[in-house]
């Protein structure tokens, strides 16, 4: 009785072994990614041995093949997956790691010192979005693939993405994915574990990143609160799911308003914060591009002028927008695009450069009289008038 129990014992190890390497390696043999059943968390070794499961309603049958294999000084149960004639494929039952990284705004040394030991991984996939930084790429010692998420490609992209991270860790590589500032600020970084979960079965290990919604500012010599003059923060995107403009919070003379990701649609958020939000029309704005690089610029305007001088500048993601009192505590009344080498977070002292007496406003002159969407233009103002 008791040999017999032993006997039982040994079998459903072999059983839960079996199910645990079929769960890593079927994907790849039946053409999909399915998902892990919950409960196959532990299993014990067993003998190679040749399973065989089916495929769903399509009647597709996968043989697995396991086997045992010296690895890190102990015998693990690996997977190989069989095609239908019983021919391996080159995968093996080793699934990749998902790591999901903040690259911060852009200045390698603004990296966390984990998020830098897992770029210069030499065996990794790394899998990265367009507006990371060339000097955090140049870091990268495995393989990199950079996502172009162009306007009105984002979705094309963001499936590209997903597929990339399959073929790497159903390849048995660890996948590193490089988000630009915080991947939960505004990342879809939320939403990339999410599908992670879902289709792969893994959850991710998650890096924190220096956020651009408030280093963008700091480094544009702009503190987002100020005593006496801003007592609260207020951060949005300037794209929503469906690409409309979010809910715009009201104004209020203590807070500051940063936005991320709005520079492409800077006029239309202009008008919508004066018509709808209650922005005045001398409300100061600041436009930091690029933020921590080489090249980062800094333009200062009014409400009324900012989208003009973002045009004029041909100002470009990523960028940052700060509305408030608090652009002008350190600025004072100052307008036009900033030569930042005398503040004192300019990125180019990093670079050696001197320091110079203060920094240099270009100046601008803006339109007059000021554009205000809340009134009604000329043109509109005499077809509406009473005709005599």
């Amino acid at each position: 009785m008791q040999k017999r129990r032993a006997t039982m014992a040994v079998g459903i190890g072999r059983m839960l072994a079996t199910a645990l390497a079929l769960n890593a390696a079927l994907p790849t043999a039946l053409g999909f990614a399915s998902r892990p059943s919950p409960f196959l968390s532990r299993a014990r070794k067993g003998p190679e041995q040749v399973a065989v499961a089916d495929g769903g309603e399509g009647g597709r049958r996968a043989r697995c093949r396991l086997r045992q294999r010296r690895q890190g000084g102990g015998e693990v149960l690996v997977a190989v997956a069989m095609g239908v004639g019983g021919e391996e494929n080159a995968h093996e039952g080793r699934v990749g790691r998902i790591t999901l990284i903040g690259a911060g705004p852009g200045d390698p040394e603004l990296l966390t010192v984990k998020a830098m030991r897992a770029l210069q991984q030499e065996d990794c996939l790394v899998i990265a979005d367009r507006l990371v930084s060339d000097e955090i790429l140049e870091l990268v010692r495995g393989e990199l693939r950079v996502a172009r998420k162009l306007p009105g490609c984002a979705d094309k992209a963001q499936r590209e993405i997903y597929e990339w991270v399959r073929e790497g860790v159903m390849g048995g590589r660890d996948v590193v994915r490089l988000k630009i500032g915080d991947p939960f600020v505004f990342g879809r970084g939320g939403e990339e574990i999410l599908e992670f979960r879902s289709t792969l079965g893994i959850d991710c290990e998650v890096i924190p990143g220096v956020s651009a919604a408030f280093s963008s500012p700091l480094l544009g010599n702009i503190p987002v609160t100020h005593r006496g003059v801003a007592n609260q923060v207020v951060m949005s995107t300037g794209f929503g799911k469906n690409y409309d403009i979010p809910n715009l919070q009201p104004y209020n003379t203590d807070q500051t308003a940063v936005f991320l990701m709005a520079v492409g649609r800077l006029s239309e958020l202009c008008e919508r914060l004066m018509s709808e939000a209650g922005y005045p029309l001398d409300c100061p704005v600041a436009i930091i591009e690029r933020a921590s690089c080489p090249d980062q610029r800094l333009v200062l305007g009014k409400i009324t002028t900012i989208a003009d001088m973002a045009l004029l500048y041909e100002v470009k993601a990523p960028a940052t927008i700060v509305f408030g009192d608090v652009v002008t505590v350190l600025h004072g009344d100052k307008q036009g695009l900033v030569d930042d080498v005398g503040l004192p977070n300019s990125p180019r002292l990093a670079q050696g450069q001197e320091q110079g007496q203060g920094a240099v406003y270009t100046g601008f002159v803006p339109p007059s009289p000021p554009y205000d969407p809340r009134l009604p233009s000329p043109s509109e103002a005499a077809s509406s008038s009473p005709s005599e």
